[in-house]
This record gives C-alpha cells, sequence and structure tokens, in this order.
C-alpha cells in the first residue's frame, strides 16, 4: 500500500497564487481536500467551491492517486 498520493491542483482567480508551480502535491495516503488545502495556506473560508476530478467536494473528501483538485473562490456579482 502507498504510504502518499500524489495529485493536481488547480486553485483558480484569487487563489491560483496558491497552487503549487508544477500544478503538483505529493500527499499522505488517507489526505483529505482539507489537508490538500492547509498544505497549500489556503484558508477554507475563501473557497468557494471544491471539486475532485469534476465532483464536488468538501474538506472530508478523500484523495485518491491521480485526482485532480480543484479551489474555487467564491463568485460574486451581479
Amino acid at each position: 500500500m502507498s504510504q502518499s498520493v500524489a495529485v493536481t491542483v488547480r486553485a483558480l482567480a484569487t487563489l491560483a497564487r496558491h497552487a503549487p508551480p508544477d500544478g503538483r502535491l505529493v500527499l499522505p495516503a488517507g489526505a483529505t481536500a482539507g489537508d490538500a488545502a492547509a498544505l497549500l495556506g489556503l484558508d477554507w473560508a475563501a473557497i468557494g467551491t471544491v471539486l475532485v476530478d469534476g465532483r464536488p467536494a468538501d474538506q472530508n473528501t478523500r484523495l485518491g492517486p491521480g485526482d485532480t483538485v480543484s479551489f474555487v473562490p467564491p463568485i460574486t456579482g451581479g
């Protein structure tokens, strides 16, 4: 069993400065989207939407090898 998982990270718009330069992040096996956000220095309150492989997720969603996790800020406007 692997002790780590490599995922692709997309941090969009105002969150982009938190994305790893190569878009890849290695986390311990069993890590969640919340763990990834914390490692990137993202404040969970600043995240409007999280997607894992294009599906809605939350901070407790476990990440697997090769997953793509996308962090999107809240959308505002009118």
